[in-house]
C-alpha cells in the first residue's frame, strides 16, 4: 500500500503546473491562453520572460528529481522508475488544471539527473549544442528524448532505467508531435523569435 501511495504522490507532484502558477501569480495571465498554449518552460519564456521561465524550469526539474528520490528511498530502483513515469505523466496530464499540461521534458530531465547523472550530463551537452546551432528548443528536446535510451545503454544503466527511458522517449516525442509537424513544414518558432 505504501508503494501505491508513493506513486500517487509522484503523479500529484508531477501535476503541479509551475509555469501556470508563476505566470498567473506575477503576470495575471493564463499561460494556456497565450503563445503556444503549452504549460512549459519555452512558452513561459516567450510569455513572461527569463526569470519566470527559469523558476518554472527549476520547479519542473525538481518534480522529477523529488519523485525519483521518493521512489528510490521507499522501494529502490524499480519503484523509482515507476515514480518517474507517474511524475512525467502528471506533468503532461495534470489533474489540477484539467489534464492539459506540458510536454514532459524538464520533469524527465530532473528524473534523469537523480537516477543517471552521467546520462544527464551527456544529454545536457547535446541539448545545449542543438539549441545554440539551430535555435529550436523543440528539436533539442526531441533529439535528446530519442538519444535517452541509447545513452542509457551505452553508459550501462540498470534495465529498469532502460525500460523507463524508452517509455519516456515515446511520451516526450508524442507530446512534441505538433512541433515535429511544424519542423517538417518549416514554420516552427525559433528561440528568441
Amino acid at each position: 500500500m505504501e508503494k501505491v501511495i508513493v506513486v500517487i504522490i509522484s503523479y500529484l507532484l508531477g501535476s503541479i503546473p509551475f509555469a501556470y502558477i508563476m505566470i498567473r501569480l506575477f503576470k495575471g495571465i493564463d499561460i494556456r491562453q497565450v503563445g503556444s498554449g503549452n504549460v512549459g518552460t519555452t512558452n513561459a519564456l516567450r510569455t513572461a520572460g527569463k526569470r519566470i521561465a527559469l523558476a518554472a524550469l527549476l520547479g519542473d526539474l525538481l518534480k522529477g528529481l523529488a519523485s525519483a528520490w521518493l521512489g528510490m528511498h521507499t522501494g529502490g530502483e524499480l519503484l523509482a522508475a515507476i515514480c518517474v513515469l507517474a511524475a512525467v505523466t502528471g506533468h503532461c496530464w495534470p489533474v489540477f488544471i484539467g489534464f492539459k499540461g506540458g510536454k514532459g521534458m524538464a520533469t524527465t530531465a530532473g528524473s534523469v539527473l537523480f537516477l543517471m547523472p552521467k546520462v544527464f550530463l551527456c544529454l545536457v551537452v547535446v541539448f545545449i549544442l542543438i539549441v545554440v546551432f539551430s535555435r529550436y528548443v523543440s528539436l533539442a528536446s526531441i533529439s535528446v528524448a530519442i538519444l535517452l535510451p541509447l545513452t542509457t545503454i551505452l553508459l550501462s544503466q540498470p534495465r529498469s532505467y532502460l525500460i523507463t527511458s524508452i517509455i519516456l522517449m515515446v511520451l516526450v516525442v508524442y507530446r512534441h508531435r505538433e512541433n515535429i509537424e511544424r519542423l517538417r513544414n518549416g514554420n516552427e518558432r525559433k528561440i528568441g523569435s
